[in-house]
């Protein structure tokens, strides 16, 4: 079969140079050795020569061709009559030693094939392959960076810092870094850890190309790296064995810590010494950082920078950290933020039309931080339930804050918010309590007309009947219900590997009796786009009768 695809297709080949979706490391810096490779477009491949640079492939590429096509790969392979290449300099490259076959330079998709042929055979690999350890780091490197990990872990940035695009600077000027971005992630319960970028520009790409993803494209991504606190049974058997054996310290069963390093390809690869030592330092200071939980507050809020020089001791000796919040010129609008903020959310409600989420999140987000520096919001700590709220309002019933009266906020609160996020019936009281600050400051400062409505249903009986919907269920969706089940199954249900964990553990077994399963036979409901702005329009005539009735 591979002979007579070789026959039909010899006369063109395609050719080109790739990087290799691994690193190679044991030789000083990671890298990515690069492959010049030729093949039969949907075909097998007929020669392969790999460098460590690009540009070694380029000098040899006309011999290397010249070797492919008088002994192929694959025996029998016809000798091609042109060669498709997309890069301009192969193409000069081959052309300027007068290569036989015709050269072309034209889109080579069939090479993208290849590498994620590639990619997947080497990623069972490299997982069997991790190490902390590498030539150049080692166990006391990374016993002193476990350490400084698990003071992270306990001081609990997350808590303290009021969402991942609430970023900071970060200056290292001994190991050359100055203003990177740190976004600290793990405010609703996901993967808890820290992201670094190494500038502002590249943490926006990161969220352009997250939003791309989300809308099933495939970006590239801007490099970073992370430090990541992994679910200790999710660990590869030879990373336990390796913690064991070296008794670094880890400060709980989801607090392994894990740093890795991202290309702008997605491909990871293990963190140079240098990266350890960064790891190591932004812990040890960020530790110290988030243990001023009023004053980062308030500087999130809009109120007084927050600037921390700290010498830290790491492995490698003291290190000066400065640590900047917030990171200066963060906010990208789509325009300026006006003062009458309900006016411009009402704005976005015309009858009819969707809204435009970009510029809600962004007016909302201005209302969240005035409110988190708002007398109401005195004693809350990190506000976000609010958020929580006006995101829900949004998507399932596509109203701003503004149009949220107490039919709305019912729904919200005792519907939706039940069935749609993962949290602890526990925390019932908390979300009334901050949601009852977030509509009297409404009411006082811009005001919104429904706020005293919205403070009826966040009376004295709110709180209990919230714990009741969050504990009761048959409120959960059965996306939540899957969660729900993996947390008290005891999976790690806010980390990806977590909730890979636990959909292999539920493969060929009965679902938990708690997962709620649609009806059979009836087919999942979804409301058409018309159908939906018809409801939506419905309830704009509702609020519109109950305002001429007041």
């Amino acid at each position: 079969m591979a002979a007579r695809r070789t026959t039909v297709a010899g006369t063109e080949w395609v050719g080109g140079i790739v990087a290799m979706p691994a690193y190679v490391t044991g030789e000083g810096e990671p890298y990515r050795p690069q492959m010049l490779l030729w093949m039969i477009p949907g075909g097998p491949v007929l020669g392969t020569t790999m460098e460590k640079a690009a540009d070694a492939l380029l000098e040899t590429a006309s011999e290397r061709l010249r070797s492919a096509i008088e002994a192929p790969m694959v025996p029998g392979a016809q000798p091609p009559a042109r060669v498709r290449v997309a890069s301009p300099e192969l193409a000069d490259a081959l052309r300027s030693t007068g290569a036989t076959p015709e050269i072309v330079c034209a889109p080579t998709p069939e090479l993208d094939d290849v590498v994620a042929s590639m990619r997947q055979h080497l990623a069972g690999d490299a997982e069997t392959e991790q190490s902390y350890l590498g030539s150049d780091v080692g166990p006391d490197a990374v016993a002193a960076f476990f350490r400084a990990a698990a003071a992270l872990y306990r001081a609990k940035p997350w808590m303290a810092i009021p969402d991942a695009t609430s970023i900071l600077a970060l200056t290292v000027e001994k190991l050359g870094v100055r203003d990177a971005v740190v976004s600290v992630i793990g405010q609703m319960g996901e993967s808890h850890g820290a992201i670094v970028f190494g500038s502002l520009d590249d943490f926006h790409a990161f969220l352009d190309a997250a939003g791309a993803i989300e809308r099933g494209r495939t970006p590239s991504m801007p490099p970073h790296f992370s430090l990541n606190f992994e679910r200790g049974a999710d660990m590869t058997a030879a990373l336990r064995t390796e913690i064991a054996l070296h008794r670094w310290e880890v400060a709980g069963p989801g607090a392994y810590p894990w740093l890795v390093a991202v290309d702008e390809d997605v491909v990871a690869r293990p963190p140079t010494s240098k990266e350890v030592k960064l790891g190591e330092a932004l812990a040890l200071a960020l530790a110290q950082v988030v243990g001023e939980r009023e004053e980062l507050a308030a500087a999130f809020a809009g109120g007084e920078p927050m600037i921390r020089t700290l010498s830290v001791r790491t492995h490698a000796g003291n290190l000066e950290v400065e640590l900047r919040a917030p990171y200066e010129g963060t906010a990208r609008t789509r325009g300026p933020i006006p003062s009458n903020l309900i006016g411009a959310l009402s704005e976005l409600e015309v009858d009819g039309d969707e809204l435009d989420e970009e510029r809600r999140a962004e007016l909302e987000e201005e209302l969240v931080r005035r409110f988190a520096g708002s007398p109401e919001a005195k004693g809350l700590g990190v506000v976000h339930w609010c958020r929580t709220v006006m995101d829900l309002a949004a998507n399932h019933l596509g109203v701003t804050i503004v149009s949220v009266g107490a039919p709305e906020l019912r729904e919200v609160l005792f519907e939706l918010l039940p069935r749609k996020v993962m949290v602890d019936a526990s925390a019932a009281g908390e979300i009334v309590a901050e949601c009852q600050a977030f509509f009297e400051f409404l009411k006082r400062e811009l005001p919104v007309r429904e706020a005293d409505a919205c403070l009826r249903v966040l009376g004295a009986a709110a709180a209990k009947k919230l714990e009741a919907a969050l504990s009761d269920p048959r409120n959960f969706g059965m996306a939540k219900s899957m969660m729900m089940a993996g947390a008290e199954a005891g999976f790690d249900m806010s980390s990806k590997e977590g909730v890979d964990a636990w959909m292999r553990e539920l493969q060929g077994k009965p679902l938990p009796s708690s997962i709620q399963l649609p009806p059979v036979g009836v087919a999942p409901h979804r409301m058409d786009p018309k159908a939906a702005r018809a409801k939506r329009n419905q309830r704009k005539a509702a609020r519109r009768a109950r305002k001429k009735n007041r």
